[in-house]
């Protein structure tokens, strides 16, 4: 049983890499005290698999960690039964810091269990701008998460640039046959067409601050990137604040979320003043 996390990261610890994100939710799954299966060998490390990375700097509404769970126990009914009575399941033990280990009442049964106490614990231990929004039990099966995501769905800004530049700017690039535009990548310049890997695209509105446009990039053969897509709509301008939204599988009941979010998950934590 693998135990499938969906957080936020936003705010001023956009900033921080992957690696330290990797870090950051290791400590906070010590802290909560998750069952978590850990590597043999002479330096043992927390076994975690991350959805795709995160540039340094974007935001997000969409990333994913998996938790593989060692420990298995019998979890209390929903009618409050205790472990060993009749109605008990099987599931692994969730070790929180309220001491319950029943499903989420406010997630519908259909949906699978959903553990509200642990994405509220993870979301309180961890820093300010990271929050869980939903904690899910998965079988394991299937591909790892970084294989599975075929795309991803993105806002992003681009500073200065008008309604009118923006919706021309949009229209234009969608109509091309082809976009080439450049990236480095180890150390290299290289130019690709990036036209295809762009499912659709749009202009969601235009504040004073600039233009703010969502799309849905392929994550395959590789993944594109919002800052790729400034240059060829407003050369002259820059990229503000990027945000993925989502991270999209594709299965056989054709395009999903990993996890969607809980209603009930979201922890409010204090934020810094100044």
């Amino acid at each position: 049983m693998r135990l499938r996390v969906r957080f936020s990261k936003a705010g001023k610890i956009r900033f921080i890499g992957h690696r330290d994100v990797a870090r950051v939710t290791e400590r906070a799954v010590r802290k909560v005290g998750l069952p978590v299966a850990y590597s043999e060998g002479f330096s043992p490390r927390m076994r975690m698999s991350f959805g795709l990375a995160l540039p340094t700097g974007y935001e997000s509404e969409g990333e994913y960690v998996e938790l593989p769970l060692v420990a298995e126990a019998l979890l209390p009914s929903s009618s409050g039964s205790g472990a060993g009575a009749e109605g008990t399941a099987a599931g692994p033990v969730i070790v929180c810091r309220g001491g319950s280990h029943a499903p989420c009442p406010h997630e519908p049964i259909s949906a699978g269990p959903s553990y509200c106490t642990v994405a509220e614990a993870l979301s309180e231990a961890l820093p300010v701008g990271m929050e869980v929004t939903a904690a899910v039990l998965t079988d394991g099966s299937g591909p790892s998460l970084q294989a599975a995501i075929r795309s991803c769905g993105w806002q992003f800004e681009i500073v200065g640039l008008g309604a009118t530049s923006a919706t021309k700017a949009v229209a234009e690039f969608l109509a091309a046959g082809t976009v080439v535009t450049e990236r480095v990548h180890k150390g290299k310049t290289v130019s690709s067409d990036v036209r295809p890997s762009v499912k659709w695209l749009q202009v969601v509105e235009c504040p004073d601050r600039g233009a703010l446009l969502s799309t849905e990039l392929s994550a395959t053969p590789r993944v594109v990137r919002p800052s790729e897509l400034v240059p060829a709509l407003a050369p002259t301008h820059d990229m503000g604040i990027a945000r993925r939204t989502h991270q999209w599988t594709c299965g056989a009941e054709g395009r999903a979320e990993p996890a969607g979010p809980s209603g009930c998950a979201q922890r409010q934590k204090e934020t810094f003043s100044g």
